[in-house]
């Protein structure tokens, strides 16, 4: 069964260490530093004991979503994805039926998985 946004994939992004914060870092002052960073806000917080996953848009437009993984044990961050869409405009009912569609709980869940579906690999 084909997914409605096409394949995922994971593009690592940076490390908190990349940021600006100390080895490891407190995952609060991460999170905080990284909407800081990004100038945004996160519509949808899941916190994961390996992983934390983020909907993150611009402040006043809900419409502007993208899903971050914060691999907490190799402090490195990943947007997800999507071959068939804009991985930068959705919504938090978007959200919500993307991580059911693709189960990004499992991702969370196996961080390992974020790398095995990096650029090199696609889900």
């Amino acid at each position: 069964m084909p997914y409605s946004k096409g394949a995922l994939h994971f593009e690592p992004l940076f490390t908190a260490e990349q940021l600006g914060l100390p080895q490891p870092a407190h995952v609060e002052h991460v999170v905080k530093t990284f909407l800081t960073v990004a100038e945004g806000v996160a519509l949808r917080r899941i916190e994961l004991p390996k992983c934390i996953v983020l909907l993150q848009s611009v402040p006043g437009d809900p419409r502007s979503g993208a899903i971050y993984f914060f691999d907490r044990q190799s402090q490195i961050f990943y947007m997800a994805v999507f071959e068939d869409a804009a991985d930068d405009a959705l919504s938090t009912a978007e959200f919500d039926q993307l991580a059911a569609e693709y189960n990004l709980l499992g991702y969370a869940e196996n961080p390992h998985r974020l790398i095995a579906f990096s650029a090199s690999g696609r889900a």
